[in-house]
């Protein structure tokens, strides 16, 4: 779980900007995980001193790897796009079963 030290938004931002690829790793690893385990909301992170938490719920599993798997390429970590890519095709094939 990441934990960020900001203070106000204004430093969250600025924070997450710091760590955007590291981010980025953890959400695509944590969906993939959860998806893998059939959990329906990942808690990604706790905002300790703005008393906030950040998760991801299921409806948005594919949005969040879509999103952070351009950083997770960028950061050669190709096994977890491996496995990133093959739940993306997964997850886009069911949301047009339901369409």
């Amino acid at each position: 779980m990441l934990e960020f030290n900001a203070e106000n938004i204004d430093d969250l931002e600025e924070e997450a900007k710091m760590k955007a690829t590291e981010i980025s790793i953890s959400i695509v690893k944590a969906v993939c995980k959860a998806l893998e385990e059939g959990v329906d909301v990942v808690a990604m992170g706790f905002l300790k001193k703005l008393n906030m938490d950040s998760s991801v719920k299921k409806e948005n599993f594919l949005e969040a790897l879509e999103l952070n798997f351009q950083r997770v390429e960028d950061a050669e970590e190709f096994e977890l796009c491996q496995k990133a890519t093959e739940w993306i095709d997964i997850l886009r094939s069911e949301s047009e079963k339901e369409s």
